[in-house]
């Protein structure tokens, strides 16, 4: 890693690897118990709770990425990230919304329909917030590290990133819809939220790992 990077970033950036981590913990925390409650097990119980696991994540990636912008801002007078404002309070928005529905399901208040809308408000906040994010990872890159090749790697995986977190937001609020429609409502929450679980999971931990790979150089 180059020497020319100063310690307070290095501080930051620690505390943003420490915060994806939390986003990739609460997000397995979200898998494991959706595929109990899909093998029966508790599943009004283990549903809510999950719900409330996904908010956890969300705010923490909001978190960390109101870290990154407002680094990036501070630091790089040549950084242009459109909507990288509203990114972060989308995702801090909608996960503290989907933590306030998992209690209040967990309370029993109208559980399975409260589920079903904080499905759809995860899903249309990573929706929203995906092309914001993604060039929020790619500024991110180009303060690391000047090469090239690492340009260019965390272009295509940024890219990937955004449609990916397309996808899941879209399958939450497709699958959030049918459930409130009364659509096997019940394992259409599960389904959605163990999706999106997968992708918070993955999403935390390679951030996580790309970080902390340019501090091992």
């Amino acid at each position: 890693m180059s020497s020319t990077i100063h310690s307070a970033g290095f501080d930051k950036t620690g505390a943003s690897s420490g915060v994806t981590a939390a986003e990739a913990i609460a997000g397995a925390i979200a898998i494991v118990l959706t595929i109990l409650g899909l093998a029966h097990v508790a599943p009004d119980l283990l549903v809510a709770v999950a719900t409330i696991a996904i908010g956890v994540a969300l705010l923490a990636q909001g978190t960390a990425i109101a870290g990154e912008y407002a680094y990036l801002t501070t630091t790089q007078s040549n950084a242009v990230i459109f909507g990288g404002s509203s990114t972060w309070s989308i995702e801090l928005l909608t996960g503290a919304a989907g933590i306030v529905l998992g209690i209040l399901a967990l309370l029993g208040v109208v559980s399975l329909d409260l589920i079903a809308i904080a499905v759809i408000a995860f899903g249309g906040g990573l929706a929203l917030s995906s092309g914001a994010a993604a060039q929020i990872a790619i500024s991110r890159s180009g303060a690391l590290s000047p090469d090239d090749h690492t340009r260019r790697f965390a272009i295509e995986s940024a890219s990937t990133g955004s449609i990916t977190q397309g996808l899941t937001g879209l399958q939450a609020v497709v699958l959030g819809i049918l459930a409130l429609a009364g659509f096997s409502s019940l394992t259409l929450v599960l389904i959605a939220l163990l999706v999106t679980g997968v992708f918070v999971l993955v999403n935390g931990s390679t951030f996580g790992a790309f970080i902390l790979s340019f501090f091992r150089r």
